[in-house]
């Protein structure tokens, strides 16, 4: 049986460089610390490429369906959330009819009020 090596890291260093400048065709993952926003563009994301490939859509198909150029149909095909704002994506989602819900959890961050006695 064969077991997985992960890369050197040298290698592995390599790759997320090619990635980043990466324009298109590229499935760009989800940060460890992506914000709310950014989590739920990214699932909208995935809920438009389920809806093609679902659906057994072309991008040509999905971009005309959108009014989008096959280039901007493709960035969100692939995660580019940097490139789109969230209520954007939400409305081709809804263009497209794809059910889909979102839920945006916003951590609450209790900060302390220093006080000064007078």
């Amino acid at each position: 049986s064969k077991r997985f090596v992960f890369p050197p890291k040298e290698e592995f260093e390599r790759v997320v460089k090619r990635i980043a400048r990466s324009e298109r065709r590229t499935n760009i993952g989800l940060a460890s610390n992506a914000t709310p926003v950014e989590k739920a563009k990214y699932k909208l994301c995935k809920t438009i490429l389920g809806y093609k490939q679902d659906n057994e859509l072309t991008t040509k198909d999905i971009a005309k369906q959108l009014g989008l150029t096959v280039a901007r149909t493709e960035a969100i095909l692939y995660s580019h959330i940097d490139k789109f704002a969230l209520e954007e994506l939400a409305d081709y989602a809804n263009i497209l009819h794809v059910p889909c819900q979102l839920r945006i959890n916003i951590p609450y961050a209790q900060k302390e009020i220093a006080s000064k006695a007078h």
